[in-house]
């Protein structure tokens, strides 16, 4: 008995060291032993119920080796998660970096655009800027060129006598007097104005101005014997006879009913004549046969103008008429002579057997006879010449008072 319990000392001792081996290993070697199936728990039972002493160093290095090697599978487990979060780590760092240089790249290229716009802003702003420095400077070159001939022209009014100013005076009065006849046609007032300008001449009394002179007397003469026409006295009459146009009357047929009473009144009235003009005529038949040969010649009738044809006829004198007044203020006879006379005929076809008509086709063939175009003088000899006195030098002499 006391072998017995000697022996189960170390058994005892040996479960004490192998349950603290199994507390030391941790939770793993737990569930590890929890794990394994009953038949081997039984066994493991039966075998700690009945140890030998050869099994006891074996089974205290086991739980030690298992230990090592659970703890190597965990560090590699934990070296493995520590290699995998240190990739993942770079690799989420590679990406911002990716990210952030595409966005660095994106944001290069818009200052490039941004930069290269501004570039080309600043080229066009400084081509403009050349462009108006170019303008002012031709400005500023005109306005030299302007200030210059401005002081030569200070300076030669400064130097002209009374007689200079007079001949200025007559030059422009020329030139005045033949836009005036160029425009209006008139030889009145170009006329009153050449005169003034003999006034002037007359007034320097100078020799030397002989030529001009002469050549001021010879375009008054012309402007004297220049047709006048009038104009205005025309073109009014040609309105007044289109607005005569809608007093003109067509020959009305008559009515059935009047023709009818005045043949009965002719035939009551010379049923007694009757048979003494039968008679008459009969014995003039007889003697006047072989000397009178009657031929009838028969026309056909055209036919009235109703309202319509009416109004259209007069439309189309009425702008016959005023085709001619065109053609009188333009001076273009042969158009004015044309139109009277279509107007003249338009009038003598439609409107036949007319007082009105007969007064009103006399006065078209009169105003168709009147020759509205002139022949005006030119009144450049004049005007050179003062130029030309001008030119050589002016009046000499103060004018005479």
């Amino acid at each position: 008995m006391v072998t017995d319990k000697k022996t189960q000392l170390p058994k005892k001792q040996v479960k004490s060291n192998s349950s603290t081996a199994v507390e030391g290993d941790g939770a793993e070697q737990v569930t590890a032993s929890t794990r394994q199936p009953p038949a081997s728990q039984k066994a493991a039972a039966g075998s700690a119920k009945k140890p030998s002493p050869k099994t006891d160093a074996s089974s205290a290095g086991k739980p030690m080796a298992k230990s090592s090697s659970l703890l190597l599978k965990v560090f590699m487990v934990l070296l493995l998660a520590a290699l995998a979060g240190a990739c993942w780590l770079a690799w989420t760092q590679w990406q911002q970096r990716e990210g952030l240089n595409q966005t660095f790249q994106a944001s290069l290229g818009d200052l490039n655009a941004e930069l290269a716009q501004q570039q080309q802003l600043n080229l066009r702003s400084a081509q403009q800027q050349l462009q108006i420095i170019n303008d002012l400077q031709d400005q500023l070159y005109s306005l030299r060129l302007m200030t210059n001939r401005q002081a030569q022209q200070i300076q030669t009014l400064g130097s002209a006598n009374q007689g200079d100013w007079l001949l200025n005076e007559a030059l422009y009065l020329v030139r005045l007097a033949s836009q005036r006849l160029q425009v209006e046609r008139s030889s009145e007032i170009p006329l009153a104005i050449l005169q003034n300008v003999d006034a002037i001449f007359v007034q320097l009394n100078d020799p030397d101005l002989a030529a001009v002179r002469n050549a001021l007397a010879v375009d008054i003469a012309a402007l004297r014997m220049a047709k006048k026409v009038d104009r205005e006295g025309i073109y009014l009459e040609l309105q007044a006879i289109s607005s005569t146009l809608e007093t003109l009357t067509v020959l009305e047929p008559r009515v059935e009913q009047e023709a009818a009473t005045d043949a009965s009144k002719e035939v009551n009235s010379f049923e007694p004549k009757v048979a003494w003009i039968t008679q008459t005529l009969a014995r003039l038949s007889e003697k006047l046969a072989n000397l009178v040969v009657v031929q009838k010649r028969q026309q056909p009738i055209e036919p009235l103008l109703t309202g319509a044809e009416q109004a259209i006829v007069r439309q189309n004198i009425s702008l016959l008429l005023q085709q001619a007044q065109s053609a009188l203020l333009s001076e273009q006879q042969s158009i004015y002579r044309s139109s009277l006379q279509q107007a003249a005929k338009l009038v003598h076809s439609y409107f036949p057997l007319n007082s009105e008509s007969e007064v009103l086709l006399s006065r078209l063939q009169t105003l168709s006879d009147v020759m509205i175009s002139q022949q005006l003088p030119d009144l450049s000899a004049s005007y050179n010449a003062i130029q030309d006195a001008i030119q050589a030098g002016g009046a000499d002499e103060e004018p005479a008072k």
